[in-house]
């Protein structure tokens, strides 16, 4: 049985919670009984202390004002409950003194149809998330549409009672009675729009847990907006970064639509439709029935007869438009519909917002995954990797400085003690300790050069390399751009990466010339030691003698916490890069 991420449980704890409070909110048909059950399902969903619903505006006289304290058991005063929806930003100017933390208030009108026609509030002692603030706007919107539809029952009611009132007028009953099947119309309506959004925010719990991929999931969600709006097509348009819309998925896209569309532009201040969908929540409706028919050209060029797109957001940030075409009614694609594609874009958005961040954590794991795979490799070849350069250390001390001082021994004793010691005895004892005082010089400077603790060591050390290097007629660059503040650690660490780099050029590569680069990028050291020798096959390097730097390489950059890799081939040189982090 496959287990449910982290990801897939909270995000279906939140759809959960939101669909049982849909469920709820519909066995309730007197509007009081229903205000007083959604305060308290309000501060059940976000965990908040006070809350209050509203109904009419402040300065009419039929507002109705539901609400609950901290203690339970007693509303909030009328005053309290004004104060509450004043600092949540739905009860008035919010320059008027308020005890609340507006941070840690959430406020939503209540609108059917684009009129407010009442506002809920909610406040806690902490801020409050963006998943709450996005999971309270939901809830807001279920909660309008279930007091649309009892307001409308109680005027519906209010008619009936008229009607039996006034029965010998007829003319008057027929005009009532046609309201009020228009009214009952609309509220059949709106409760179609609200089962249909409960089955949108259950799909999207679905299909968010079965997707294979974000494009997945935008196209399994496609598929179900499709059937519920009846809409012959259904696309996601994402924001790019450089403020362009492109398609991210879809459904019932063929190849014919997709050769009509073109990234569209789109900025936060634009005042085209795609900006003002995108950035200013605009609800775009069209069909080529409409007269006159404003938009036409839209239609014209996508090739549909009917369109309606909506913003796809995540809290504050955009993401970009849920758009559905070729509407399967006559009349095209209704206010109701609107109402699904905004719950599927702001379900989609959380998504989306959720699955990103699912990724960065993957990609984390992996890199310290790497890490500390690199580090074990470190801890298996430790002893090895010291035992080598020791005996390298010891062999290079042997065959050079010590031969040359065992023949300059081996001179001196060829003299004995009457024996004059002529000029070219002399020049030939002279050079063999000089030659031995210079490698002796080149062993001290490969274990710690003197330079290196000076504000401008590592380019100097660096340059002394290049000196030793030069002897070997290789023509020589180096272009160091660094800070002087760098410490001890980070430039050991420079160093000893170049170091080892340049040791591999003087001792295998064959080359001419050379040349090392090292910069300042993403708060670390970026280097490149580059040759034109004779190269080397990379996926064999393992396998070639002598080569135990480039392991040296690879694991000192790890173990620092930074990367390495290697560019090479048969007669083309070699290219090194690393990236040592600053915080060493």
């Amino acid at each position: 049985m496959a287990t449910a991420s982290p990801f897939d449980a909270a995000l279906r704890g939140v759809l959960d919670r939101l669909h049982a409070a849909a469920t709820e909110l519909g066995r309730h048909d007197r509007v009081p009984e229903l205000c007083d059950r959604a305060v308290e399902l309000a501060l059940s969903l976000t965990g908040s202390g006070h809350g209050a619903v509203a109904l009419g505006t402040q300065d009419g006289g039929d507002r109705r004002l539901f609400s609950r304290a901290e203690d339970r058991s007693r509303s909030l005063t009328d005053a309290e409950a004004t104060e509450l929806l004043v600092a949540a930003g739905v009860g008035g100017s919010r320059t008027r003194p308020t005890s609340y933390n507006r941070n840690a208030c959430l406020g939503a009108e209540l609108r059917t149809a684009g009129d407010a026609f009442g506002a809920i509030a909610v406040a806690r002692k902490t801020d409050y998330s963006d998943t709450d603030r996005q999971a309270f706007a939901i809830f807001a919107s279920q909660l309008a549409h279930a007091l649309d539809s009892a307001l409308m029952r109680e005027q519906q009611h209010g008619l009936e009672t008229a009607l039996r009132g006034f029965r010998a007028q007829a003319d008057r009953d027929e005009e009532n009675r046609s309201r009020t099947a228009e009214r009952l119309r609309s509220a059949e309506r709106v409760e179609r729009a609200h089962e249909l959004a409960v089955e949108v925010l259950l799909a999207v719990s679905a299909h968010a847990v079965a997707g294979q991929s974000l494009s997945d999931f935008y196209r399994r969600l496609a598929r179900t907006v499709s059937e519920l709006v009846g809409a012959g097509k259904v696309l996601f348009w994402r924001l790019n970064d450089d403020h362009m819309l492109a398609p991210a998925g879809g459904f019932g896209i063929d190849s014919t639509f997709m050769g009509r569309l073109v990234p569209i532009r789109c900025e936060p201040e634009g005042d085209d439709l795609a900006s003002r969908v995108v950035y200013q929540d605009l609800i775009f409706r069209a069909s080529s029935k409409d007269q006159p028919a404003d938009f036409a050209y839209v239609l014209e060029r996508l090739g549909v007869s009917s369109a309606i797109s909506v913003p796809w957001r995540a809290g504050e940030e955009r993401l970009g438009l849920v758009a559905a075409y070729d509407s399967a009614r006559p009349g095209g694609f209704s206010r109701e519909d609107s109402w699904v594609l905004q719950t599927a874009g702001l379900a989609a958005g959380q998504v989306t917002r959720l699955w990103h961040a699912q990724e960065d954590l993957r990609k984390s794991v992996d890199r310290l995954t790497k890490v500390d795979s690199a580090r074990q490799l470190l801890l298996k070849n430790m002893t090895t990797v010291v035992e080598k350069e020791r005996k390298r250390f010891v062999s290079e001390l042997h065959d050079d400085a010590l031969q040359k001082l065992t023949a300059a021994e081996l001179h001196v004793g060829r003299l004995s003690g009457g024996t004059t010691l002529d000029a070219e005895s002399l020049e030939t004892l002279h050079g063999l300790l000089e030659q031995t005082e210079t490698s002796l010089r080149r062993l001290v400077f490969e274990v710690r050069p003197p330079a290196l603790e000076g504000p401008d060591g590592l380019a100097q050390s660096i340059r002394d390399r290049f000196v030793m290097l030069s002897g070997s007629g290789i023509h020589t660059e180096l272009e160091v751009e660094l800070p002087e503040d760098l410490s001890l650690d980070v430039k050991t660490m420079v160093f000893r990466q170049v170091a080892e780099a340049i040791g591999n050029v003087e001792r295998h590569s064959q080359a001419t010339r050379a040349k090392v680069s090292l910069t300042v990028a993403d708060e670390g050291v970026h280097g490149v030691v580059e040759d034109n020798g004779q190269g080397f096959v990379v996926a064999e390097r393992g396998n070639l003698p002598g080569h135990l730097g480039l392991l040296a390489l690879r694991e000192r950059a790890l173990m620092a916490g930074g990367w390495y890799k290697i560019e090479s081939q048969p007669g083309l040189g070699s290219h090194i890069e690393f990236w040592i982090p600053l915080g060493q």
